[in-house]
């Protein structure tokens, strides 16, 4: 989702929230999907072409995004560390992370947590994780995703966004890493939440 406090805690949550603190337009990505407070849309109550379609989009994302992945520097520090960060902001990112994980459907759930364990499994001395578990990853999260009311999903966007904030830290992290494989990711990135967020419709 928007953000991982480690470097080996999934690193697609961490170069999504990258990719869009240094890419994306003002507005949250799942803004444009709300309608008035959302529904619980649960994964079970999702058409199964939905579920289709979060899976092959989770792969174009993958796909996309892996060269952007591998550029950046896992075994930097500032992926295990939240530089001047205000605690209770922090904790507030936690407290709706919580709240949005709550709610969750316990198999998605279940189903992204054995992805992370396999990937961290996998790591390697740079802090990668081979292309499969990526995706697997990104699938799972898309999953997970679906299964939320997608104002929960708004809540915790907007609370880390008041962690990680893009003019301080976006523009800086974009100039490590190929700008073109940067612009690719979140396009493809952009793609993949609105196949999710179709399916919580």
């Amino acid at each position: 989702m928007c953000r991982c406090h480690g470097r080996r805690a999934g690193p697609v949550q961490l170069a999504a929230r990258i990719c869009a603190a240094a890419c994306r337009p003002e507005s949250s990505p799942w803004s444009a999907h709300v309608h008035g407070c959302g529904g619980s849309g649960v994964l079970g109550a999702a058409p199964a072409a939905f579920a289709d379609k979060i899976d092959d989009a989770a792969t174009k994302l993958s796909e996309a995004s892996y060269p952007f992945l591998k550029e950046i520097d896992w075994t930097s520090n500032v992926y295990g560390s939240l530089p001047n960060a205000n605690p209770v902001k922090v904790l507030a990112v936690i407290n709706k992370a919580l709240v949005m994980g709550a709610s969750m459907d316990s198999a998605a759930l279940k189903k992204g947590v054995l992805a992370h364990a396999s990937a961290i499994g996998h790591v390697d001395s740079k802090g990668m994780i081979p292309l499969p578990d990526y995706t697997a990853i990104n699938a799972a999260i898309g999953h997970m995703v679906a299964s939320v009311p997608k104002n929960q999903v708004i809540d915790v966007f907007n609370a880390a966004g008041d962690v990680v904030r893009k003019e301080e830290v976006g523009a800086y992290m974009k100039s490590l890493v190929n700008s073109g494989d940067a612009e690719a990711a979140y396009k493809a990135f952009w793609e993949f939440k609105d196949v999710v967020a179709a399916a919580q419709r």
